[in-house]
């Protein structure tokens, strides 16, 4: 009988314990993304806004490349991107300080990350950072800025022959976001 006690109160004390660390696992998770996207590619390569609001319409990938989609917004189960400002941005944000934050101009970089400090929306929520994305030639390359003032920008480049496919500017995006310094 008393180790039958001993056993009960062992699996109790155990699954308690599971529990609490699964819990403040997810109390300092920082919730669904909530991110500025902006084209900051010169002409013809302009294709990253099309190829984002396509993206954002679907409910999912086509089943031969990818079953889960990050910008998808039609999937009843996606909660990984809060709010997206794809038709419009932040107003401070400029494309042509965008490039020049690219090409390493450091003001460039401060003044475009304090705009994204300062900004919060009508329910008073602010954004992680931006997606900037650049086509060149030959490759697609997906810019992380976030809030913080002076951090790094990131960035993570594909091979392009001419556009991207749904499913490969979504990888980027995914894999982009993830670089984000993000608060909790």
């Amino acid at each position: 009988m008393i180790s039958i006690r001993k056993l009960l109160w062992a699996s109790i004390v155990c699954l308690a314990s599971l529990c609490s660390s699964f819990t403040s696992a997810l109390a300092g998770a920082p919730g669904p993304y909530r991110l500025v996207f902006l084209d900051i590619s010169e002409p013809p390569y302009q294709d990253g806004q099309k190829l984002a609001i396509e993206l954002r319409k679907l409910d999912k990938l086509p089943q031969e490349q990818n079953s889960t989609c990050f910008l998808c917004n039609g999937a009843q189960d996606n909660y990984e991107i809060g709010s997206l400002y794809l038709y419009s941005i932040p107003v401070g944000l400029s494309v042509e300080e965008l490039r020049k934050a690219v090409n390493g101009d450091d003001n460039a970089k401060r003044s475009m990350q304090t705009v994204l400090e300062k900004f919060v929306d009508h329910r008073g929520v602010g954004v992680d950072g931006i997606l900037i994305y650049l086509h060149q030639e030959g490759k697609v390359t997906i810019y992380t800025m976030d809030r913080k003032v002076g951090s790094k920008l990131e960035s993570i480049s594909k091979p392009v022959k001419s556009h991207l496919l749904h499913s490969s500017l979504d990888t980027l995006l995914e894999k982009a976001a993830w670089k984000l310094e993000r608060r909790v």
